[in-house]
């Protein structure tokens, strides 16, 4: 499989980092650059805590190369560090503060065939996006780890640490509460 292709590079390059190769942990972090920050973006709602979050994981992958199993895909074990900074800054603030999730244009492709389409895709991003927003960390974190990311299930659930069974219940939540908040209010009939 793809996976299986991608997991001797990534060893190759441990290996090589771990014995003190500058130019292989550079080549890890080139790669999963995007999808770290990417990742710290949505669950945070704020650039420049996710640039700071996405070199804390990068930091801390460096610091705690020895530790990492190599049966494990490398991308998805600083992932889980990004998310554990991301839950434990998310726990200092005390509360998210979805009111201030910053917009996101330069993640999304632009692709505008016309004035009309363009404006047209505008406001459903800025509707998708604000309806994101009042979802709670959890509910955007596994949205964007199987829609953004693009991860399996079970993958999702290395990263998490928990049971694929949960990500799908999870997932499925997520996207009802996600429905509901994207669907026209319906009127009361009485």
């Amino acid at each position: 499989m793809a996976d299986e292709a991608v997991a001797p590079s990534w060893k190759a390059e441990v290996l090589a980092a771990r014995r003190g190769d500058p130019s292989a942990f550079e080549s890890l972090v080139r790669g999963m650059q995007r999808p770290v920050y990417g990742l710290a973006l949505r669950l945070l709602g704020n650039e420049a805590e996710a640039s700071e979050v996405a070199q804390e994981a990068f930091l801390r992958a460096y610091q705690h190369l020895h530790k990492y199993d190599e049966s494990r895909p490398f991308d998805l074990w600083v992932m889980a560090i990004a998310r554990n900074l991301c839950m434990d800054l998310l726990r200092r603030r005390g509360k998210v503060r979805t009111e201030e999730l910053e917009p996101m244009k330069d993640m999304l492709p632009s692709g505008e065939a016309s004035l009309e389409e363009g404006a047209i895709a505008r406001q459903e991003r800025q509707s998708l996006e604000a309806a994101l927003a009042t979802l709670s960390a959890d509910d955007r974190e596994v949205l964007a780890l199987y829609y953004v990311q693009k991860r399996t299930t079970k993958e999702i659930a290395q990263v998490l640490g928990c049971a694929p069974g949960t990500i799908m219940a999870r997932l499925f939540r997520a996207r009802e509460k996600l429905r509901k908040k994207m669907s026209p209010a319906q009127e009361d009939p009485t």
